[in-house]
């Protein structure tokens, strides 16, 4: 856990924009979109310090997944340690690349067919071959909801709710 000073808090605080939904981080990021601080000569990601200084230290081995999708959010209610496994289930969209615009859909020529297709636990799951994009994209998020235990857009969008809007608060804080 940081010990950090009151000048140093307040240093990571000013960095911050504080949004009805997100806290942005206004300083610089990542090639991958990652908040970045350096804090007595030692390089934080903003998200994981947010994490420590708000919630608590990460377990050991833990990623800090954003709930919400936005990378430079610092927000602590939109922030939870998870696996690899957990934080990889958690995804907002399709991979670039992807023709289809669907997450796990893909064009197979050969076939003449959308494949709809699931990765878990390291295992590619081939749930169907489909003539029609939109089956294929029901029957992938019926297989990850089946099989994905962190998937709040699926999740989301089965209990009606627009992906990326519904976070929910910590009871902690």
């Amino acid at each position: 856990m940081p010990n950090l000073t009151e000048k140093q808090l307040a240093r990571f605080n000013s960095k911050i924009s504080k949004t009805s939904t997100c806290w942005e981080w206004n300083a610089p990021l990542s090639a991958m979109g990652y908040g970045r601080i350096t804090i007595n000569y030692r390089f934080w990601y903003a998200h994981r310090l947010s994490y420590e200084l708000h919630i608590g230290p990460i377990p050991e081995g833990l990623d800090i997944d954003h709930i919400c999708h936005n990378r430079s959010c610092v927000n602590p209610n939109h922030l939870r340690a998870t696996t690899r496994k957990q934080n990889l289930e958690n995804q907002s969209g399709p991979h670039r690349g992807n023709v289809s615009g669907v997450r796990g859909v893909y064009w197979r020529s050969d076939r003449k067919k959308w494949r709809a297709n699931v990765v878990h636990n390291g295992q590619s799951i081939t749930v169907g071959h489909f003539s029609n994009l939109q089956e294929a994209e029901e029957s992938v998020k019926k297989k990850r909801l089946e099989l994905f235990t962190h998937n709040t857009v699926d999740q989301d969008s089965r209990a009606g709710r627009r992906a990326g809007l519904f976070m929910p608060e910590r009871s902690d804080q």
